[in-house]
């Protein structure tokens, strides 16, 4: 009988231990969450900050006088929501961008009823800008959502398409010279005469691999020919960036 009731404690002493271990993992695992979010956080902020910014530098005027004025006016538009991007406040910059959308529709209007081409072409590829950002900056807001437990992680494991996976995430990512492509659209050098400098590529060559990465829903064209990364696209090269930093701090350690 003793025995029975030291075997029944040790029973409930390993149970007790798996309940806290599990506990442990959980609340670490949360912890590594939190710190690669606000990384991709912080990286997600630059890079739509550099991008508003650059996209008004590299705008070509055809009238020579009016075109600092014009781009003035364009960053101060941009600065409505990419001030408050830098301070986190996620919800009010998307609040500001979708204002500043409006705003330069308008704005875009008044130039086609005075017959203003040049201008209305500025213009639209501001917007298109201002689009690629809304995307991301909804990315942003959707980052905080609570991270997965363990036993959620598992369930989204075992309803993993193994299929769709391969065909979708792994196949077009799966090769040099898309993840060059990738990685410059990243940098902002998103035209097909970059992506020419970049790979080494030409013609039909790269125009395979760009429709790999168009078609798997990595990359999206505007009509300015500029492309731009999806929410698929910016997170997946997160996520290789992340392994491959872990596979080089792996390989410093053996």
């Amino acid at each position: 009988m003793r025995l029975d009731g030291e075997i029944e404690e040790l029973r409930k002493e390993l149970g007790k231990f798996r309940v806290e271990t599990r506990q442990r993992l959980e609340a670490i695992e949360g912890e590594v969450t939190k710190q690669v979010s606000l990384n991709y956080n912080h990286t997600i902020t630059d890079y739509l900050v550099d991008v508003s910014s650059d996209a008004v530098r590299n705008l070509k005027c055809d009238r020579g006088l009016e075109e600092s004025a014009c781009k003035a006016t364009l960053t101060q538009h941009q600065q409505r929501f990419t001030n408050l991007l830098k301070t986190g406040r996620f919800d009010d910059s998307y609040t500001e961008l979708k204002q500043v959308q409006e705003n330069m529709r308008q704005f875009k209007t008044g130039m086609e009823e005075q017959g203003r081409k040049g201008c209305v072409v500025c213009i639209q590829n501001e917007l298109d800008v201002l689009a690629s950002s809304e995307r991301l900056l909804t990315q942003l807001r959707s980052i905080g959502s609570p991270a997965l437990t363990l036993e959620q992680g598992r369930a989204t494991v075992e309803g993993l398409d193994p299929v769709r996976a391969a065909e979708r995430l792994l196949d077009p990512l799966s090769n040099k010279t898309r993840l060059m492509i990738l990685k410059s659209v990243f940098r902002g050098e998103n035209r097909f005469s970059d992506f020419v400098n970049v790979t080494g590529l030409e013609g039909g060559q790269l125009l395979y691999h760009i429709k790999k990465l168009v078609n798997s829903g990595h990359l999206k064209q505007f009509e300015s020919k500029d492309y731009v990364l999806t929410r698929m696209g910016m997170r997946s090269m997160m996520l290789v960036a992340q392994l491959s930093q872990e596979l080089s701090d792996t390989d410093q350690r053996t």
